[in-house]
């Protein structure tokens, strides 16, 4: 286990040297460093938690062996450790609580760095190291028994805790431009948390006019890079996918409806249904429909027979 924190502590000290180096090819090498670093925290937890001296529970596979006096052992097969995947199984089975949000949310800053070609990276790596600090913390003071403090090196250990207390001034900023913002929604909240620049991929996003109270309203400006001219469909889509995840997987699972549609207007998934509006173009339909009174759902909704449910509105195309 010893050599697996090294490994790991070693690895996130890299990444944060990446992260101050004046070389820009470097930005993707920071965080790929660091989140390598935190995978292998998870797996020095696998390795203490392990019933023998030989960290098994780090392998993928287990295969039997024939031990003296013709018993049947299972031994690990040592040539491929755990994925993230498997990481967050075997701690479920061992009853370990984790906060795996905040790792996910790391993962994904980390593939934006890396496929999306982002124009300032220097930025979404200062979110993510943000995000890394509170899994560092947690995997070693909680799980490990280890002060962080007390591991790395004051340069690397102050450098982490000076850029997550920056990103945090600066995120409680972004958070109060949207103060006024009126959210009718009761099934889903305002998703604020999840607003990311599409040219840098920092969640650092103000609102131009703090005294707007739409929604449908909101003009962006970026807190990382500057960018002032982003689309608000494109971030509002995006953060409401991430806010209705866990929502809209029970609906598909318990055959209901997700809480977001595509909007019958402008076609972004922006269309609340508690609210029957869309958050983007303000996009709504009738409650029911003024032959039967059935509910009007946007899948059906027909903009040549607004006031129809889905059966009226094709029972009236046949009369046409």
């Amino acid at each position: 286990m010893d050599k697996l924190v090294k490994n790991a502590i070693d690895s996130i000290e890299v990444g944060v040297e990446d992260f101050q180096s004046d070389d820009a090819r470097r930005d993707l090498s920071a965080v790929r460093n660091v989140y390598a670093g935190v995978l292998l925290l998870c797996k020095a937890v696998l390795w203490k938690r392990s019933l023998s001296t030989d960290g098994s529970l780090i392998f993928v596979r287990f295969e039997p062996k024939i031990a003296k006096g013709g018993d049947i052992e299972w031994e690990a097969d040592k040539r491929k450790t755990v994925d993230v995947a498997d990481i967050k199984s075997r701690f479920k089975l061992l009853g370990i609580k984790f906060d795996w949000k905040k790792l996910d949310e790391f993962g994904k800053h980390r593939n934006n760095i890396e496929h999306l070609y982002l124009t300032s990276t220097n930025e979404a790596v200062k979110a993510a190291l943000a995000d890394a600090m509170p899994l560092i913390t947690t995997i070693m003071t909680n799980l490990l028994y280890l002060q962080p403090e007390n591991e790395f090196t004051p340069e690397c250990w102050n450098a982490l805790l000076q850029n997550a207390e920056i990103q945090e001034a600066i995120k409680k900023e972004c958070e109060a431009s949207y103060v006024d913002i009126s959210w009718d929604s009761e099934e889903v909240y305002f998703p604020s948390e999840h607003f990311s620049c599409t040219s840098c991929g920092s969640n650092l996003l103000r609102q131009k006019d703090e005294t707007n109270t739409k929604p449908s309203h909101i003009e962006f400006a970026c807190k990382g890079c500057g960018e002032n001219d982003m689309e608000l469909g494109e971030v509002m889509e995006v953060a409401l996918a991430i806010a209705t995840e866990g929502d809209a997987y029970l609906a598909v699972k318990d055959g209901g409806d997700p809480p977001l549609a595509a909007c019958p207007e402008c076609g972004l998934d922006t269309f609340i249904r508690d609210i029957a509006e869309c958050v983007v173009c303000e996009g709504s339909i009738p409650g029911s429909c003024i032959v039967c009174g059935a509910g009007i759902s946007p899948e059906e909704y027909d903009v040549d027979y607004p006031n129809l449910c889905g059966y009226h509105a094709y029972q009236a195309q046949k009369v046409d």
